[in-house]
C-alpha cells in the first residue's frame, strides 16, 4: 500500500458510526437523496529539501454533511468535531488540525419533490505524511 492509499485508510478508519447516514468515502455521493457524507482526502502540496527531494505529503480532508434540516446537520458535525479534531490516526500520518467549517447553507442540489434546496455544512482538516 503507497503512501497515500495507507493514510488515506488510516484516517477513513476515524469517522464515527453515523446512524441513520449513508457515508461515502471517495468522494462523491451516489445516492438518490440525502441526508448523506460525503468524504474525501485531497493530497494539495508536498514538502521538499533543497535538492528537491520530497519529505513530506500535505493534504486536506474534507467532509460534506448535505440534509433537510440544520438542525440534524448541527449534530452531525458535532459528532464529527469531536471524533476528528486533533485525532491521531497513526501510520505516521499527522494528526488533523481543523481548518474550515463553512457553517450551514442552502446548497445547489434541490430536493425535486419540493423544489427546496438542500442544506449543507462543509467541515474540513489538514494533515500530512511522510514522504
Amino acid at each position: 500500500m503507497n503512501g497515500y492509499a495507507r493514510a488515506r485508510a488510516a484516517i477513513i478508519g476515524l469517522l464515527p458510526d453515523l446512524k441513520g447516514w449513508k457515508v461515502y468515502t471517495d468522494g462523491i455521493a451516489t445516492g438518490k437523496k440525502p441526508p448523506w457524507i460525503v468524504v474525501s482526502l485531497s493530497e494539495n502540496g508536498r514538502e521538499h529539501t533543497e535538492g528537491l527531494a520530497a519529505t513530506n505529503h500535505l493534504a486536506t480532508l474534507d467532509v460534506r454533511v448535505v440534509s433537510t434540516s440544520e438542525t440534524s446537520i448541527g449534530i452531525i458535525c458535532d459528532k464529527l468535531t469531536s471524533a476528528l479534531d486533533g485525532a491521531s490516526p497513526g501510520s505516521g500520518v499527522g494528526s488533523l488540525v481543523p481548518d474550515i467549517d463553512s457553517g450551514v447553507y442552502a446548497s445547489e442540489l434541490i430536493d425535486s419533490d419540493t423544489s427546496v434546496p438542500f442544506l449543507m455544512r462543509v467541515l474540513t482538516w489538514r494533515t500530512g505524511w511522510p514522504a
